[in-house]
């Protein structure tokens, strides 16, 4: 009788604490986003923009980085998070804030090789990645209808 009871307690222990392995890919996932939603910008202005300088699209690159990453990285944190965190019985928002915690890890570096004016951006960026990945964990936790 005692091998029923560990049976049945246990698919419930899996669904809490932290879930290292959704977290870690549901940040290199976000990550990813960023970088198509950027390069689907880019390809698109040289389709529509046939035959300009490289000077022009380098340009164009750099401030498509400025405008659409942080909104990109934001909804793709939050996104991702949901879905690491969408199956878990508790601990929500200790897991969407890794998932935008290590977001953040992975890009940090590009703050170093950012035009001087262009950091602050950055900055903006990592707290609303972390952001994101808290407000997926309030939100899956009240859709399960737990308390705050």
């Amino acid at each position: 009788m005692r091998t029923l009871q560990t049976a049945a307690v246990l698919p419930q222990a899996q669904k809490a604490g932290i879930r290292w392995k959704r977290v870690i890919v549901a940040a290199i996932g976000s990550e990813l986003a960023v970088i198509i939603v950027i390069s689907m910008i880019m390809v698109t202005h040289m389709v529509l923009t046939p035959g300009r300088p490289q000077e022009e699209y380098s340009e164009f690159g750099q401030n498509a980085g400025y405008y659409a990453a942080a909104p990109a990285a934001t909804l793709a944190v939050f996104l991702m998070a949901f879905w690491a965190i969408r199956k878990l019985d508790s601990a929500f928002i200790i897991n969407g804030l890794l998932v935008g915690i290590i977001a953040t890890l992975l890009t940090l570096g590009f703050i170093v090789g950012a035009r001087p004016g262009d950091r602050w951006m950055y900055i903006a960026s990592f707290a609303l990645r972390i952001a994101a990945g808290y407000a997926a964990g309030l939100v899956a936790q009240r859709m399960k209808g737990q308390p705050q």
